[in-house]
Formats: structure tokens, C-alpha cells, sequence
């Protein structure tokens, strides 16, 4: 994800990340919406701050460039370490179905490995 300049809108399918709460970051991309861990597992790098590979759904933890699979929560490249807490997948406006998970509650990659401890 490249940078926007302040004062500049983002385009309708840039990703967007934000802190929902201490714990959490929302992740949208490509009419898809990611809950996530807002820190990374590795050394507790702010994900707020993470670069997301739209194409991929990916998100690169900007501390050590950790990148994690943003539907899984398995890391790709990167540190060795945890996978990050994927607490929920609602489904991209281009595929119409939900991919396998329960779209309105906890999708099961909720395992407490977050830094920080269980949610």
C-alpha cells in the first residue's frame, strides 16, 4: 500500500487500515473488511501502520516486515513467529459468498496468539 499524501482521499478500492480498538485493527480492502489483531505477533509492531497487499490479502508489519495472510492469519514471509489473530472475514463485494467462514461471528482464527495476550 503506498502512502497518501495528508489532504488527499484514498480511491474507493485502496485498503484502508483502522484501529477499531486497543486490540483490533479493521482492514478494508476490495469491499472485503478483516477484524484482525491490531499488533503483530512477532514484536508488537502497530498494524495500523502496516502496508496491505490488496491483491494478495496480505498485511506487511511495518517493525521487521513480517507479512501475514490477512483470511488465514498464517504468517508468509518474514520473522518466525505466531500467526496473527484473524478474528473475522466478511466477503469482497466481487465474490458474493462468504469463503467458508461465519461471516457474522467469530470465524474460528481466533486463537488469543496476538501480542498482548487474548482479547
Amino acid at each position: 500500500m503506498t502512502a497518501v499524501p495528508a489532504g488527499r482521499r484514498r480511491g474507493a478500492d485502496e485498503p484502508v487500515v483502522r484501529q477499531v480498538t486497543e486490540e483490533l485493527v479493521l482492514v478494508e480492502v476490495g469491499g472485503r473488511k478483516v477484524l484482525a489483531a491490531a499488533v503483530c505477533p512477532h514484536r508488537g509492531g502497530r498494524l495500523k501502520y502496516g502496508r496491505v497487499d490488496g491483491d494478495r490479502l496480505r498485511i506487511t508489519c511495518p517493525l521487521h516486515h513480517t507479512t501475514f495472510d490477512l483470511t488465514s492469519g498464517e504468517r508468509t514471509s518474514g520473522a518466525a513467529c505466531a500467526a496473527l489473530r484473524v478474528v473475522d472475514v466478511l466477503p469482497g463485494r466481487e465474490s458474493g459468498q462468504d469463503s467458508g467462514q461465519d461471516s457474522g461471528h467469530n470465524s474460528g482464527h481466533d486463537s488469543g496468539n496476538a501480542a498482548g495476550g487474548a482479547l
